[in-house]
């Protein structure tokens, strides 16, 4: 269906007043015969939940946006189970659909904002997972050429928060297939002995035990109240013994204690990447300022937390005009009302550039960037 002179300030979790000289959202698969009599071009843009993209004041072309939502079991065995999701459907239904139907996979990227459809574009990835590792196809629909076509994992060129989609944005995503487990510990008991078996759970029991009494902290420094270090959440959450629903839970509670609500202010969640650089890179890093948390990306590289380094030029907090960076969270951008794109824009320019001087390191967005 084509509307003209859309608003998309409610299409979007930065909730900034956007309008798109063409509109066109379909459910239906035989609906994009329709845009076979529209003149594309390059003035296009695919729109998934509105939740990783800076939209502009005005948009000179047309905007097209999935809205089908259905869940379909491609394939179902003992050890694995294909899951094929319509692209409209918002990403945190889908994840908590599979959790209540006892399928393992997704729980580590539990309350990410998006739709299904966006996932494969952006990678999504939290807590040690990626999206991309779980991902069997993507069925796509080509805009130029008009045709049906699926990616298998490799054809995607899926890295770090980046894929082909975005190389190639004419290529529409309709659905995504997953590869799940039908049951919460098949990993764990799968081509294992019960000796095995055993020895793993025994270990593993262990390891969280410690990791929970790592995380926990209380005395004088905490005022004698109870304060939880979330430091290590991502080995517990590796943890095969750990039910799906119980790391659902846990991601849950961390993101809305972590993460502001883009319903009640405007956000996207993590607007910058963190960098990833050789060993030697991060060692300057650390000389610079030895609080800044790396994490291991390979065997030659690490990443660093985006979020330290904004921190680190103080930016915790700082606001200018109706956009800030979040104090407990250095990489999220807010909107308190009335910014406009051209505000965040150039406000995400000034961190870019106040690391750079500090670390002569640029951090990039990852929020997709649309411009006038």
């Amino acid at each position: 269906m084509f509307k003209s002179k859309f608003s998309l300030r409610n299409l979007n979790k930065f909730q900034v007043e956007s309008v798109t000289e063409k509109y066109f959202s379909f459910t239906e698969i035989e609906e994009l015969a329709q845009l076979k009599d529209y003149k594309l071009d390059d003035n296009y843009l695919v729109l998934g939940g509105g939740s990783n993209i800076l939209l502009p004041c005005e948009f000179n072309g047309l905007v097209i946006q999935p809205k089908s939502q259905k869940i379909q079991i491609v394939e179902k065995s003992k050890h694995r189970i294909i899951v094929r999701s319509d692209a409209g459907l918002d990403w945190d239904e889908f994840v908590a659909n599979t959790i209540k139907r006892g399928w393992q996979g997704l729980e580590n990227l539990t309350s990410i904002p998006g739709s299904v459809g966006a996932s494969p574009v952006q990678n999504i990835g939290a807590y040690g997972a990626e999206v991309s590792e779980l991902i069997e196809k993507v069925n796509c629909y080509d805009l130029k050429n008009h045709t049906f076509l699926t990616l298998n994992n490799q054809e995607c060129e899926f890295s770090y928060r980046h894929s082909i989609f975005k190389r190639r944005p004419e290529l529409l995503v309709l659905s995504v297939d997953f590869v799940l487990l039908p049951t919460p510990f098949t990993q764990l008991y799968a081509n294992k002995s019960l000796l095995a078996c055993a020895t793993v759970a025994a270990k593993e029991t262990a390891l969280a035990a410690l990791l929970i009494l790592k995380s926990i902290r209380i005395g004088r420094s905490t005022s004698w109240k109870l304060k939880i270090n979330f430091e290590h959440l991502r080995r517990f959450l590796g943890l095969s013994i750990i039910s799906p629903s119980i790391k659902r839970a846990m991601v849950k509670y961390i993101r809305m204690k972590t993460m502001p609500d883009p319903k009640h202010i405007g956000n996207n969640g993590c607007f910058f990447k963190s960098p990833v650089v050789e060993q030697t890179e991060a060692t300057r890093i650390k000389l610079i300022d030895p609080t800044i948390k790396t994490y291991e990306d390979s065997d030659t590289h690490l990443k660093v937390s985006a979020g330290d380094l904004i921190k680190s030029c103080g930016w915790a907090g700082r606001r200018i005009g109706n956009v800030s960076i979040d104090k407990k969270r250095p990489l999220v951008i807010l909107n308190h009302g009335q910014a406009s794109s051209t505000e965040i824009l150039n406000f995400s320019l000034l961190v870019q550039s106040s690391v750079i001087q500090k670390f002569q390191l640029k951090i990039e967005p990852e929020v997709v960037i649309v411009a006038e």
